[in-house]
């Protein structure tokens, strides 16, 4: 009986593996067929659209519009065309490759952010003029301009969708495999919600700190911010070196805009990951500053609030890696440090690219921080 049993399961473990591997191998002809017929889009709109623009019966105000009609759309035919495409098809026999391949490019992804931020512009002109509508009758076209300059948005959309299915297909003995799909798939989401943040911080008013000197911005999210007994609705940003404070307001015209109030630096403060009963507050605190001088943040929801606390333990992780090494370096240099611990001394660009590696699948995790010499001061963390 026992055998019996254990070849069932046998079996039906085999049979699950198959119909993955079956699965997993439908995404991919999918994600392949997909992405040629993105390439053509691309191409079509390249040879067809962007050269009207040089013709001398161009309206007056669409001379001098390519950047703002198509914005960066030919570098992205360039990336997806030359690398990408065939990167591709080189894991058409080997589905689960694939977030190797999306990984090694995360960088040109960030390609779609800037598409997507331009996209309000390129739709407003597109819209006033009948100039593209009859190079689209002339061409026989069912599809018009805005169609096809919506392909970018729709495509990097779909990536997720597939990235996230193919986790969903890998079995037992994939989790490597499973990890890079899984990182591969989060930068896609970032670069999806990015746009719509670049769009945000553009709506930016009366600020004085130089935002493109903060590094990357991170997120951004509206929360309900408690500062000595007074609670008030703000968008919040985070970025890579700086939390900024705004206050929404509306323009005569109706439009958002996000009036600055105030910003600290990330290396400031520190990060009490959850406070009160609601499960949706968080607490950010400073080192050099009284206990009272303390923000308590308040999401909407129970994800916002995991995402923030998340994202802040990477930043906060990664400045404790680099005071760490700044100060290993102060001791080497003062012939404090042992031999044994002079021998080895990597960069603090390599420590800065394990930290994100490290972190890549789950983005954060306390049980690292362990390691840091345990100095409270250094991580910016605080016992819930």
């Amino acid at each position: 009986g026992k055998k019996r049993n254990l070849n069932m399961h046998i079996t039906t473990r085999y049979m699950i593996s198959v119909s993955s591997a079956r699965k997993l191998q439908r995404i991919m002809e999918e994600l392949l067929l997909t992405e040629l017929e993105y390439v053509r889009s691309l191409g079509y709109i390249l040879t067809h659209y962007v050269p009207l623009l040089t013709r001398p019966d161009v309206p007056p105000d669409l001379r001098g519009q390519r950047g703002r009609i198509f914005g960066n759309l030919e570098k992205l035919h360039d990336f997806h065309c030359r690398y990408f495409l065939q990167e591709l098809e080189s894991c058409r026999g080997e589905p689960l490759r694939v977030g190797r391949c999306f990984l090694r490019h995360r960088e040109n992804f960030g390609l779609y952010a800037l598409y997507s931020k331009n996209k309000p512009q390129s739709d407003a002109l597109v819209q006033q003029h009948k100039f593209f509508k009859r190079k689209q009758l002339e061409l026989r076209d069912s599809m018009d301009l805005s169609s096809y300059l919506l392909k970018p948005v729709q495509r990097i959309s779909k990536y997720s969708l597939l990235l996230q299915e193919m986790v969903g297909e890998c079995g037992p003995g994939q989790d490597s495999e499973r990890q890079e799909i899984q990182a591969a798939a989060e930068v896609i989401r970032f670069q999806l919600r990015h746009g719509n943040d670049l769009l945000t911080m553009d709506a930016i008013r009366n600020c004085d700190v130089n935002l493109k000197e903060q590094g990357q911005l991170i997120r951004q999210d509206e929360f309900y911010v408690i500062f000595r007994k007074k609670r008030a609705l703000r968008r919040v940003f985070l970025f890579q070196d700086l939390i900024l404070f705004t206050k929404m307001k509306k323009t005569l015209r109706g439009d958002e805009v996000y009036v600055y109030k105030q910003s600290f630096k990330t290396c400031d403060v520190g990060l009490t990951q959850s406070c009160g009963q609601s499960g949706l507050c968080f607490e950010i605190w400073f080192r050099r500053r009284r206990a009272q001088d303390t923000y308590v943040l308040q999401a909407e929801r129970q994800d916002i609030k995991q995402a923030w606390t998340e994202d802040l333990e990477q930043i906060l992780w990664e400045q404790a890696l680099k005071n760490r090494e700044l100060r290993r370096q102060e001791r080497v240099f003062m012939g404090v440090a042992s031999k044994a611990f002079m021998d080895i001394q990597p960069s603090e660009g390599a420590i800065q690219d394990r930290a994100i590696t490290g972190f890549l699948p789950g983005r954060g995790n306390i049980s690292q921080m362990q390691g840091l010499d345990n100095e409270t001061e250094t991580s910016g963390f605080r016992a819930q």
